[in-house]
């Protein structure tokens, strides 16, 4: 792939300074990754205008409008490449950026450091995806004719921010957790904005032990037994595992007993036993295997916003008609 030789690779080249040698080693700068080479063997040669804007650093900056088109939207395919580079971060229209528009339509505002961030980590569908597709449906009547939205990359933004983000499929009889609130309000906060990598020394300063990512993934908030299995002394992503095992395995039964639809498994996305793209759902189906696939998407759920997580995995078992028994559903304070 010809890289085009950018500010970034230019000042890399010749004497990189601290914050150029982290973004060297980040994923925004692997000239090698699918991210930003998928559309190599293309014809014509050229990113798309869905896929330009977090696929490469042209296509941001005409999201930003910084080529004088409109803001808010790619108006022509990006030409390969490039990767994520400074530029696309550090141009005067991006540190201006003080919101982020979800998947769902909406608007969170009053941002600080995290808005360029959200924008390519917000996943790519949302609860009114979900509630369009299943509305006025049957509830356990096999429809050929949904297809389950599909996140297709880590939902961490909209994740961060619940219910005012609404990426989750939410039900909408239940009340879910807005922002996670803990100190820690920007995604610089949590990660290094070059490298990308967690700033676990930022979690060992509150929380004992959390000086590694596992020790970070043992972090707890309470003694409650979320996912039902008597372990009070696991973390907080331990109480996800298992509530994600659970709602898979009832996904798993609903199917088996719903008469004309096909047994179900995942791997990266829902399949039928054959291997090929799940098409018998249910609207009861389809929501449950999104929350599944929505919480199984993004990785740090439980630092991002593990109440909303849990909340969406627990009322998707116990509407799919699964076993909640011994399981406590967080509560909503915010």
């Amino acid at each position: 792939m010809a890289i085009l030789l950018t500010a970034c690779s230019q000042a890399s080249a010749a004497n990189p300074s601290i914050e150029e040698q982290a973004w060297m080693s980040s994923a925004h700068s692997d000239v090698d990754s699918s991210s930003f080479t998928y559309w190599d063997e293309d014809e014509p040669l050229e990113i798309p205008v869905e896929c330009a804007k977090c696929h490469s650093t042209p296509g941001y900056l005409d999201f930003l409008g910084v080529d004088g088109t409109q803001p808010g939207q790619v108006d022509q395919p990006a030409a390969t490449g490039t990767t994520i580079e400074c530029e696309a971060c550090h141009d005067e229209a991006a540190e201006a950026k003080d919101f982020s528009t979800m998947p769902s339509g909406l608007e969170i505002t009053g941002l600080d450091q995290e808005p360029n961030c959200i924008e390519c980590h917000q996943g790519r569908a949302s609860a009114l995806d979900v509630l369009e597709a299943v509305s006025g449906l049957p509830a356990d009547e096999v429809n050929t004719e949904l297809i389950l939205p599909k996140i297709h990359n880590n939902p961490a933004g909209a994740t961060f921010y619940g219910t005012q983000a609404k990426g989750g499929g939410e039900y909408p009889q239940y009340p879910y957790a807005a922002k996670f609130y803990h100190g820690f309000d920007t995604c610089a906060t949590c990660h290094d904005s070059h490298n990308l990598e967690l700033r676990v020394d930022k979690c060992g300063a509150c929380h004992l032990g959390a000086t590694t990512l596992e020790g970070v993934r043992n972090i707890r908030l309470s003694r409650i037994d979320y996912d039902g299995d008597g372990d009070i002394s696991e973390g907080l992503a331990g109480e996800i595992e298992t509530m994600l095992e659970k709602l898979l395995f009832t996904v798993q039964l609903y199917a088996a007993l719903t008469e004309e639809a096909d047994l179900i498994s995942y791997d990266g996305g829902f399949v039928t036993e054959s291997g090929d793209e799940y098409t018998t759902w249910t609207p009861s189906l389809l929501q449950a295997a999104y929350n599944y696939q929505y919480a199984a998407e993004d990785p740090g759920a439980y630092s991002h916003n593990p109440a909303y997580i849990m909340q969406l995995l627990f009322d998707s078992i116990d509407e799919l008609g699964g076993s909640t028994r011994g399981m406590t559903r967080p509560r909503t304070t915010q």
